[in-house]
């Protein structure tokens, strides 16, 4: 019995150490390709990170300096009565009407009177002039009339006097007319009633405001700004207008060289093209404060902005990312200048830069992209 139990026992204690054995075995072998493939993936870093690029480029920019400036009509005008008139009709404040419409009506009554009137003295002079002109050439024509030359002179001057105030009766016809055409008054240009400066029943005489028409079709920007900055612009250049989020390329149109003597401001006024902004708008126009020269430029978003830096990530040829730290220098529009260590024709990250690391494989996504404004 002892002897069965040490074998049993014997046996018991065998298979305890081999088991203890094939596990530790089996950890040792099947814990080495994990622990290869940590060491291969710490090897490699972290995977390429998406982005898009756009060249570096050489332009042309100049430092810049905002003013303050104001949307307004080409043609802005309180019309007036060119006649005298009760006034009958009025047009209404925001009709949009075209050159030639009928904005306001006078009273016809006195004008059309006026005009029968003269027409009526047209008729009586017409009449007497073609009596005495055909008297006098019936004596021309009577080679023994008798008549002395003296009376021949006086017949003569009667008949040219008649005719001179048939000219001036016809004249005054002419002014009758207008005048009745007048008691209808007409848009001169095309643009919106403003306001109605006289009101149905009021009696207009000549020169009595009516109505304030606006063209609201043709605007610019008026600005003031210092003689340093007028001195770097000329008519029929571009300058970049901002109304809110809105921007505009505008031509100036003229540089007017009187400035005032308080402020030593001059006025600048920029042709807008064809916009929706109102008139009155606060603008903020972008005026160059130097002239242009040649510089390294690249578009706003490849900026990364840090407290304590400013930088571009830069593409090598290998495919990895470099960080570039830059200064700033002159903008326009969408590029701004760096100056650092980037060149034109250099890859730059500007989609993508926000979490790059220094020396960060990346796999681009495209090459050319137009920068944001």
């Amino acid at each position: 019995m002892t002897r069965k139990f040490l074998f049993a026992g014997g046996a018991g204690a065998a298979l305890i150490a081999a088991a203890a054995a094939a596990y530790l075995y089996g950890g040792l072998v099947g814990a080495q390709p994990a622990d290869a493939a940590e060491d291969a993936q710490a090897q490699q870093g972290p995977p390429p990170a998406p982005v898009t690029v756009a060249k570096a480029e050489q332009k042309n920019l100049a430092p810049r300096a905002e003013t303050p400036g104001a949307v307004v009509s080409l043609r802005d005008s309180r019309v007036a009565a060119a006649t005298a008139g009760k006034i009958e009709w009025v047009a209404e404040v925001g009709a949009e009407v075209e050159e030639g419409d009928v904005i306001a009506r006078l009273d016809k009554a006195d004008a059309k009177l006026t005009r029968d009137d003269t027409a009526a003295q047209v008729r009586r002079l017409r009449a007497r002039a073609d009596y005495l002109d055909s008297l006098y050439q019936r004596y021309v024509g009577l080679e023994e009339a008798g008549e002395s030359e003296a009376t021949m002179d006086e017949m003569r001057s009667n008949r040219d006097e008649a005719i001179q105030a048939l000219r001036q009766a016809e004249v005054a016809l002419e002014r009758a007319d207008v005048n009745l055409e007048r008691t209808e008054v007409k848009a001169p240009f095309a643009g919106r009633v403003v306001s109605q400066e006289a009101q149905i029943g009021e009696f207009a005489n000549p020169g009595t405001d009516i109505i304030r028409l606006v063209d609201t079709r043709h605007l610019e920007v008026t600005a003031r700004a210092p003689a340093g900055l007028t001195r770097n612009i000329a008519p029929g250049e571009t300058i970049r207008v901002a109304n809110g989020a809105d921007t505009l390329e505008g031509k100036v149109r003229a540089v007017v060289p009187v400035g005032d003597e308080r402020s030593r401001m001059l006025e600048i006024r920029l042709e807008l093209p064809e916009t929706d902004w109102y008139i009155g708008s606060a603008v903020r126009v972008n005026l160059p404060s130097d002239r242009p020269r040649t510089v390294t430029a690249v578009p706003r978003d490849a900026l990364v902005l840090r407290a304590d830096r400013i930088s571009v990530f830069v593409i090598s040829e290998d495919k990895t990312a470099k960080r570039v730290d830059v200064e700033l220098g002159a903008a326009d529009g969408g590029y701004i200048e760096v100056i650092g260590e980037i060149a034109p024709g250099d890859n730059v990250v500007i989609r993508g830069g926000e979490r790059l690391r220094d020396g960060q494989p990346v796999s681009m996504s495209a090459i050319t992209v137009e920068p944001s404004a």
